[in-house]
């Protein structure tokens, strides 16, 4: 009993000095606490809101101007205003395509017209459904668009439409210029009460530069359906990206080449395994009574002011002057210089038409001899059927423009910038910017090129409004920039 009470009492002891530690462990933290914090400062304990900060949710109508998938963000620009937002999304984001299926973001096109929410607390979005609204429309596939930046519209499969006052095109999944599209491109058109208000680009365009093609100067070179353009000296056409067959063709000489063109890059291609021999010329001058007259050699009205140089060969001559008959005939150069006289008959027939034909030089191109020939002379023949061609119509060479006429005008067209680059008005290079020309009216493509740059289109319409027309344009982007 002793040892059972004497036990009890022990366990007692330990359970109070058991108390007592504890008790002074608590003091001892209560005093290091005091004396960190401060003994006349009170502890001060975060509160938390239990409740998260209600959705601020906001509709509004937008162009998808650009997403980022990396970092999960998407960029909206609205139809009405010139206003841009961008906000974060997740997979519980509800987006749907026009018929209400479910869509993943990857296949949201930039351009694209939707009905957007999103909640502006949290920067979020909650809802994208591309728009079903009777008033917006969308057309794919179309060729041929004329950009007209100076009255903001755009022609498009023969019609022309008003562009918005924040109309955004894009290519290759970021944001261009409207007049970066060229007549070649392929393009999708969103509009908003017959108003386009984006543009995407399906298939865009790049370059071509001929070489080794002397002997087909003043010939032709087509390069799919869209490009058909004189070959002119150091040309650089713009072409719809893709494979072609292209076509080279002057007199009864014709090479095919096949090419890949790549969007935005300038491809190089010979022409060497295709080239022809250059053709033996001969130089003729032309002395024609009255002095007045115009003179067509193969229906192309020529400057009788000095010699022409006319292929060896059969030629057709044309003659015209107001109050005298006209005269026609053929005639064949096998000469190196050769004098051509010729006397129109007045219409009231007191003259006759003669012509006569003095060779100064014939030079054999074979054994280096030396020939002349003198006193020949040519009947003149009744007018035969000869196409005139207008100098105010656009060349068989130019490309497809619709119905638009191409005409020279008394105004100047004046391209003030890049400074440097070489400047090619559709395809035929003009010269260093800046550059002044002569004003065509008409839908033409302006492009520039530099060493150690890529080359830039760009869209004008010009039309003969009595002025000279200013253009000035970006600086060409540095392929270094690009590498590094």
């Amino acid at each position: 009993m002793r040892f059972e009470h004497r036990k009890n009492k022990t366990d007692k002891n330990r359970h109070r000095e058991g108390r007592f530690v504890r008790y002074m462990v608590f003091v001892l933290v209560c005093i290091a606490f005091a004396g960190v914090t401060g003994c006349n400062k009170e502890v001060t304990v975060p509160v938390y809101d239990e409740e998260p900060e209600p959705a601020d949710e906001v509709s509004i109508f937008a162009i998808v101007s650009n997403i980022d998938e990396v970092n999960n963000k998407i960029t909206l620009k609205s139809v009405a205003y010139n206003t841009e937002i961008t906000v974060n999304y997740n997979g519980g984001a509800d987006i749907q395509d026009k018929y209400g299926d479910v869509l993943a973001m990857s296949r949201v096109e930039l351009g694209t017209v939707a009905d957007v929410v999103y909640d502006a607390n949290r920067d979020k979005l909650l809802s994208l459904h591309i728009s079903g609204n009777e008033k917006v429309q969308k057309i794919e596939h179309v060729s041929g668009a004329e950009v007209d930046i100076l009255e903001n519209t755009v022609k498009l499969n023969g019609q022309i439409y008003r562009m918005s006052d924040n109309v955004t095109a894009f290519s290759e999944n970021k944001e261009i210029q409207v007049n970066e599209i060229c007549s070649e491109d392929q393009i999708s058109v969103w509009f908003y009460n017959d108003i386009v208000c984006s543009v995407y680009v399906e298939l865009g365009h790049g370059y071509l530069r001929l070489t080794d093609y002397a002997g087909y100067i003043g010939g032709m070179v087509e390069v799919g359906y869209d490009v058909i353009v004189p070959v002119t000296e150091d040309m650089l056409l713009t072409v719809r990206e893709g494979e072609y067959t292209l076509r080279i063709a002057k007199d009864d000489d014709v090479g095919t080449k096949n090419v890949e063109v790549v969007r935005n890059q300038e491809i190089i291609l010979s022409l060497a395994d295709i080239a022809i021999e250059p053709k033996q010329m001969g130089s003729v001058m032309f002395q024609v009574t009255p002095s007045d007259a115009d003179i067509y050699i193969d229906g192309k009205r020529i400057n009788a002011e000095g010699a022409v140089e006319l292929t060896y060969g059969k030629h057709s001559i044309l003659i015209r002057a107001n109050g005298y008959e006209s005269y026609s005939a053929d005639f064949n150069v096998n000469y190196a210089y050769k004098v051509k006289e010729y006397t129109l008959t007045p219409t009231d027939g007191t003259t006759q038409s003669t012509t006569a034909d003095k060779t100064t030089a014939n030079t054999s191109s074979k054994n280096g001899t030396t020939q002349s020939n003198s006193g020949s002379t040519q009947n003149g023949s009744s007018e035969t059927n000869t196409t005139e061609k207008s100098t105010e119509t656009a060349t068989d060479g130019n490309k497809n423009k619709g119905d638009t006429v191409n005409k020279e005008t008394a105004n100047k067209l004046i391209i003030s910038a890049p400074s440097g680059a070489n400047v090619y008005f559709d395809g035929e290079y003009i010269g260093i910017a800046p550059i002044s020309i002569t004003k065509v009216t008409g839908s033409h493509i302006i492009t520039f090129s530099q060493t150690g740059y890529l080359s830039k289109s760009y869209s004008v319409i010009l039309s003969d409004d009595g002025k000279d027309t200013r253009l000035s344009y970006d600086a060409l982007t540095s392929i270094a920039s690009l590498i590094d």
